[in-house]
């Protein structure tokens, strides 16, 4: 069996990062704990993540950029149990919420929290949550049970965030509340802080092109290579956005990159809501294959307007190749000044106080 610690040095002998002697250590403490299968049963993993473990979860803390989120990929990559599940907190928060709320409405049930929690452990024996924060006074307050009932149910937890437990839910209100938590997360939870006074991702993004104006094998190549070195080489995943009941699959997603193709994005049906949520999820877009277009793709080309205008709004750091510049895009005349806000917007994105100023957590 590969050890985590050889996954980390793999990636550093291929050049795809550097030795941080932080998050080394970081990796050698952690690979005893996350949920593996050694050929045996999921009853017995949930049996040694219930009993054996002296702690039920992970907490991972550091400054924004030390390496968090690929540590967390690595660790969730490491891990072959079947029944494992990475999201962005949030996201599942609302889940949680709006099961609760069909649970209230639909049901005369005395404990929603419970059966919802339970509902969430018998799916999950490996949950991870990126980028952990609480705002919400609503998340606030059914926290402490909801980890609760979960660890006691035998899900292993590992979260990343930038704030130390202590510090979680500053200033909200009815913090007092809010403080049996910060203990669960204390005791029951191994804490690591990863400490660097790198941003290793604003470094990946030194001397980066972010425009390819060819379309051709020799573009796809560098693309590929700057998709893994910006990845850091973790495993690719697939993911589901629900935006309004509609699904949005995106097919390839890694280290908070994602990528798409123009067809997926502009040759369907969607709006500025549906761009809106991919550059609210993700920190660094591809977007690949933009053709030449024309009077006949009208609606193509509206929606690549939105999707711009969607990126460089929330200063996303976007990776394009066309077929073209951006005033060799569109050569029809009926959105022409339309796309001319596009095509300025798109040579900004290119620029290097643009890529340097991009918004990346």
């Amino acid at each position: 069996m590969k050890l985590l610690s050889s996954i980390y040095k793999e990636h550093i002998n291929t050049g795809l990062i550097s030795l941080d002697s932080n998050q080394r250590d970081a990796i050698n403490t952690l690979q005893d704990l996350i949920p593996r299968k050694f050929k045996i049963t999921d009853q017995l993993i949930n049996f040694f993540i219930k009993k054996q473990k002296i702690k039920k979860g992970i907490y991972l803390w550091g400054k924004a950029g030390s390496g968090k989120t690929m540590i967390m990929d690595m660790c969730f990559s490491f891990s072959n149990v079947n029944q494992k599940k990475r999201i962005h907190f949030q996201e599942f928060m609302i889940d949680v919420h709006n099961s609760l709320h069909k649970i209230r409405k639909d049901a005369n049930m005395k404990d929603p929290l419970n059966f919802v929690a339970k509902q969430i452990s018998s799916e999950i024996n490996f949950l991870c949550f990126d980028e952990f924060q609480v705002n919400d006074i609503a998340d606030a307050s059914i926290l402490y049970r909801l980890f609760n009932l979960l660890l006691d149910s035998g899900t292993f937890i590992f979260v990343t965030s930038n704030i130390v437990p202590e510090k979680l839910y500053a200033d909200g209100l009815q913090r007092d509340r809010f403080i049996p938590f910060i203990e669960l997360i204390e005791n029951n939870f191994l804490n690591i802080e990863l400490s660097t006074n790198q941003d290793y991702r604003k470094n990946r993004l030194q001397n980066v092109n972010t425009y390819f104006s060819e379309l051709n094998k020799s573009t796809d190549d560098e693309i590929e290579n700057l998709f893994t070195k910006l990845s850091n080489g973790v495993d690719l995943q697939k993911k589901e956005l629900i935006v309004k009941g509609r699904k949005i699959t995106v097919q390839k997603h890694a280290m908070g990159c994602a990528s798409f193709e123009f067809d997926e994005l502009c040759n369907n049906p969607l709006g500025s809501e549906d761009y809106l949520a991919i550059a609210r999820e993700f920190e660094i877009i591809f977007l690949r294959n933009i053709p030449k277009l024309s009077l006949d793709e009208r609606n193509q080309t509206k929606r690549l307007i939105l999707l711009i205008d969607a990126l460089y709004d929330n200063h996303k750091m976007t990776i394009i190749s066309a077929d073209g510049e951006p005033e060799e895009i569109y050569t029809g005349k009926e959105l022409e000044i339309e796309f001319k806000r596009c095509q300025s917007r798109l040579h900004e994105m290119r620029s290097k106080d643009y890529v340097d100023s991009a918004r990346i957590d």
